[in-house]
């Protein structure tokens, strides 16, 4: 291959945006158009889906500057557990044979897979390169592997084929430290191994001159609203403890999830309903508009690999106070914000308190300046390119 000639990605995602889930592995999609800049790049989605009426379904697209061939496939599904393993486990080999062929038909044959999460998505790549001789790497971005996710990780034949697919490949990355530590006490091994973050589209999440300062004072919570991780509960009575002390202050939850209903039930059990505003799913513009009239944000998670919304919000020049664990404080540098200790309500309610008093004080323009010199798309899409070329 010529030294100036573009080389063709292939993304090979476990996780991918699609009709049913519009953020499953949005950060996937941020590292491919990322990389779009730097290579041709394509995406290769299989997605299993009790509602689909076809075996098979293909949507193709060019968006954003590369090539996404999303294949939708039946979900099989029988009172035989290990049946719906084998049948589906077909279908989605047979979906990544057809849109290899699809890849062939418009010349966009791989030079190098890229894997976005494992273990499935490795055995395609594993099975790619021993077919047609197509080297590979990983990006990890899944928790499973930190000490406090709960059975994320487990059983024989997935540490088998997972560590199988390591070995193959030409090299890891993952979205912190933290994860390459889980990871490597999982028995997860690389000589070429590298920390590459997720990235934040700084061109969307431009500091705003909206927020009034003389209205009342606004946190926000963004997240998935899964109570095992996010732990909303603790911030909840957090808040709680805040307003018996007389603060006066609003809570806007942003988000959906498995445990949405829940935490508003909970808020409005503490007497918080006046005090907190749930949202919902907000994304792009409408996203950014309400996170911008905060003045601070919380994250009071159990375990994290990056926390995404946190340099997001550093992007728009506002603080965060977030848990020390995990990615965490590898992502927020102390100066912009608060690190506590995981479950400890009182320094989460102190922490608040000291942000009502003191977020004026924050170096806003240097949290901008330190998203755009790390997370940045053009940042983020070269240190990959060095890697892929390292393969070649």
């Amino acid at each position: 291959m010529e030294t100036n000639q573009k080389l063709n990605v292939l993304f090979l995602p476990a996780w991918y945006p699609n009709r049913n889930d519009a953020m499953l592995g949005l950060f996937v999609k941020r590292h491919a158009i990322a990389v779009s800049s730097f290579a041709n790049v394509s995406v290769l989605a299989v997605i299993s889906d009790e509602k689909a009426e076809q075996l098979y379904k293909v949507e193709s697209s060019v968006v954003d500057g590369f090539t996404e061939i999303l294949i939708y496939t039946k979900k099989y599904k029988s009172s035989i557990g290990f049946l719906n393993t084998i049948v589906n486990g077909y279908r989605y080999l047979m979906a990544h044979i057809a849109g290899w062929k699809i890849l062939e038909q418009t010349d966009n044959k791989p030079d190098i897979n890229h894997v976005h999460i494992l273990t499935r998505a490795g055995v395609m790549a594993l099975f790619f390169k021993i077919r047609y001789k197509v080297p590979f790497i990983i990006t990890e971005h899944w928790s499973r592997y930190l000490p406090h996710h709960k059975g994320g990780y487990s059983g024989t034949v997935r540490k088998k084929l997972t560590e199988k697919v390591v070995n193959a490949s030409e090299g890891i990355t993952t979205v912190s430290t933290a994860l390459k530590e889980g990871m490597e006490a999982m028995g997860l091994h690389h000589r070429n191994w590298s920390i590459i973050p997720n990235v934040i589209d700084t061109k969307m999440f431009q500091m705003d001159a909206r927020v009034n300062e003389n209205e009342l004072f606004r946190f926000s919570h963004i997240s998935c609203f899964e109570e095992q991780s996010k732990n909303m509960s603790g911030i909840l009575r957090a808040a709680k403890k805040l307003k018996d002390e007389g603060r006066k202050f609003e809570l806007i939850m942003i988000g959906d999830g498995p445990d949405w209903e829940q935490t508003k039930r909970y808020a409005s059990e503490l007497g918080l309903e006046k005090m907190i505003r749930f949202t919902g799913v907000l994304e792009n513009q409408d996203l950014v508009d309400e996170m911008s009239q905060c003045q601070c944000s919380i994250l009071f998670s159990y375990y994290e690999t990056f926390a995404i919304v946190i340099p997001e919000n550093l992007s728009l020049g506002i603080p965060v106070i977030a848990t020390d664990v995990g990615g965490i404080p590898e992502v927020l540098p102390q100066k912009y914000g608060k690190l506590i200790t995981p479950k400890d309500e009182i320094a989460l309610s102190e922490a608040m308190s000291f942000m009502m008093d003191h977020h004026k004080e924050y170096d806003t323009d240097g949290m901008r300046n330190y998203v755009e010199e790390n997370y940045s798309y053009d940042e983020v899409g070269k240190q990959f390119l060095e890697i892929y070329q390292a393969t070649q």
